[in-house]
């Protein structure tokens, strides 16, 4: 519709007394089945988050009722098809054998680039619009006044009519912040939007309102709108936001802090921001900004300040924290960073085990572990793989593994990795490269103290068919026992969980060489057959770092009917966690937790049933 064009539709009284059918036995076609209209303006409407058409299409031979209609788009880059809001409508300015034509799509803004045609499939025929010379682009919120002042005056009434009204009724997002204009007070901060890969988005930030004001909060991103239902999100203590600005307006809760995860809300490239709706009917908007952030450092960030105990702990990562790291985690693990190997030595021909140690931050156990290894001819049988997990010091361990060769002669292989993956995959990259019938997972801070260690291992190990995995007695500096197999304690704190505790942890050992079976033993140091280990999947690289992947391997033996055991006769000291270096104590709780959630729903619960609710309008 051209401005300044007669126009006179007829009214909606009128046209509801009136049908779609043709006078004739069927709609006019041209050549292959599409039959001819044209489009009068069209254009992007942002409150709407789609795109909004008016014009003609030859009259279809009866009315259409459907909710939804298949639209067909042809545009400059070819032709692809979307679901469509229609309202046909009756309109003076043409014959009857042609009926005007209201269309909504939603999509991006950059969907319709090129649009030359659309066409409307009812029953199997295509009755279709061409772009023409005189079709208008106009702007929102012109656009958006001009469609719906054609809803209001002349469409019948119809569900799709209303939800054309519905949507022209909205207004989009300037770019300017509106949330103080509103007569009620809504106080509102995101602190960070951290997107989950393509999965969902998480949004960490406060809120402060008057009691029931506010409607609805809405995540718009480009054609996306979802709703934050803070009512699911976590609750975060903001004493600081209190202290700040929350008392000067007379509010007193410091749980105004939230953590929400929204599956499915972000459109990559177009702009995202909030509306807040009244329940007045007054909205405002606010710009959010998408965090750069991605794989460990979207991780730290993400899980960074939480602090949740008790009942709260199923919430926060059943909705919140365990799908978002989830999703993050899975992200940064497809990219598969390039993997360097560099060989010390001659390798053997038929080494007997493949020894995979991961390194991250401290590289000196390099060469604590080769001095040992040094006084007990393992580089006669040992296939030594060592797998830097830290690129930033490749260079160190490099020089590093010049100067242990030099001096203990002991061949050996490093794997430097051009990521940091964390202790499974780094696991995983030794496991592909081991050449040996069996494996041994084994921790740089753990230093063998028995003679033939290894191959003691292995003839336990082969000596019991149903043992799926074995490891040895492992001791702390002063000889107390650090690990003699794994137990399971559920620990009140954390909603019950269960968590891994070190059986006879901090006793003396005593003189027995007895072989002791136990739910699980620890990766420090774990021998089996690595045609298992490859059939499993090596450790799951689920898991963030490191925690929970040993038992995690455990539990999967056990479903096969295999053992863990810990042979009591072998020893070894264990610098528990030197081989680590970690950031500030709550944050690495929260990444332990997160292992705890996965290992918990995999292997002894699941989660607590949640009323569903709708994720998108």
């Amino acid at each position: 519709m051209k401005k300044g064009r007669v126009f006179q539709p007829v009214a909606a009284s009128e046209a509801s007394e009136r049908t779609f059918s043709r006078p004739d036995d069927g709609p006019i076609l041209v050549s292959g089945g599409v039959a001819p209209g044209a489009i009068d303006f069209f254009g992007y409407a942002m409150g709407a988050g789609g795109w909004l058409f008016l014009g003609w299409v030859t009259r279809p031979f009866r009315a259409a009722t459907s909710s939804s209609f298949e639209m067909v788009i042809r545009t400059a880059k070819g032709q692809a098809r979307a679901q469509a809001t229609v309202v046909f409508y009756e309109r003076k300015d043409l014959d009857p054998s042609r009926v005007g034509v209201i269309a909504f799509v939603e999509g991006s803004r950059r969907a319709m680039s090129g649009l030359t045609h659309l066409a409307v499939s009812l029953e199997g025929v295509l009755y279709g619009a061409d772009i023409t010379h005189t079709t208008e682009r106009p702007t929102d919120p012109d656009l958006s006044e001009r469609v719906r002042r054609v809803l209001v005056e002349y469409a019948t009434d119809s569900p799709n009519r209303k939800h054309l009204l519905s949507l022209t009724s909205r207004r989009g997002f300037s770019g300017e912040d509106t949330l103080g204009s509103l007569q009620d007070a809504v106080l509102l901060e995101i602190d960070e939007t951290i997107p989950c890969a393509d999965v969902g988005v998480l949004l960490k930030g406060w809120i402060l309102s008057v009691p029931d004001a506010v409607h609805a909060i809405r995540l718009h991103s480009g054609p996306k709108v979802t709703v934050l239902h803070l009512e699911d999100a976590v609750k975060i203590l903001r004493a600081d936001v209190l202290t700040a600005v929350g008392r000067a307006h007379g509010f007193s809760d410091p749980r105004c802090g939230f953590a929400a995860f929204i599956p499915n809300a972000i459109s990559a490239g177009d702009t995202t921001y909030l509306e807040v709706e009244l329940k007045n009917g007054e909205v405002g908007f606010r710009e959010v900004r998408l965090s750069p952030s991605v794989g460990l450092d979207a991780i730290r960030s993400l899980l960074d300040g939480i602090d949740h105990r008790y009942e709260d702990v199923d919430l926060a990562f059943d909705r919140v924290f365990g799908p978002a790291v989830s999703a993050i985690n899975d992200a940064r693990l497809a990219l598969k960073p390039a993997t360097q190997e560099m060989t010390y030595g001659d390798a053997l021909a038929q080494p007997a085990v493949s020894v995979i140690v991961p390194l991250y931050g401290r590289i000196d156990f390099l060469e604590y572990q080769m001095a040992i290894f040094s006084k007990d001819a393992m580089g006669e049988t040992a296939d030594l793989i060592y797998v830097l997990d830290d690129p930033r010091l490749i260079r160190d361990l490099r020089a590093l593994a010049d100067s242990v060769y030099e001096r203990f002669k002991i061949p050996f292989r490093i794997i430097l990795n051009g990521a940091n993956l964390g202790y499974a995959p780094a696991n995983n990259i030794g496991l592909a490269a081991a050449r040996a019938p069996l494996v041994c997972f084994l921790n740089s801070d753990v230093l063998p103290i028995s003679e033939r260690w290894l191959e003691r291992l292995a003839d336990t190990l082969k000596a019991n068919p149903k043992l799926g995995v074995v490891g040895p007695r492992l001791l702390f500096e002063d000889g107390s026992i650090q690990h003699e197999g794994l137990v399971y304690r559920p620990i009140p704190e954390f909603a019950g969980w269960t968590f891994i505790d070190h059986d006879n942890k901090g006793r003396r050992p005593e003189s027995s060489v007895a072989v002791r079976m136990a739910p699980a033993i620890t990766g420090a140091c774990m021998l089996m057959r690595r045609t298992l280990a490859v059939e499993l999947g090596g450790f799951d690289e689920s898991y963030v770092i490191g925690d929970f992947e040993d038992s995690d391997l455990c539990q999967k033996l056990a479903a096969r009917g295999l053992l863990s055991a810990v042979d009591c006769g072998i020893e070894a000291h264990h610098l528990e966690r030197q081989s680590q270096s970690m950031d500030a104590s709550l944050l690495r709780m929260n990444i332990t937790l997160y292992n705890a959630w996965i290992h918990q729903r995999r292997w002894f619960s699941k989660p607590r049933a949640v009323s569903a609710r709708r994720a998108s309008v």
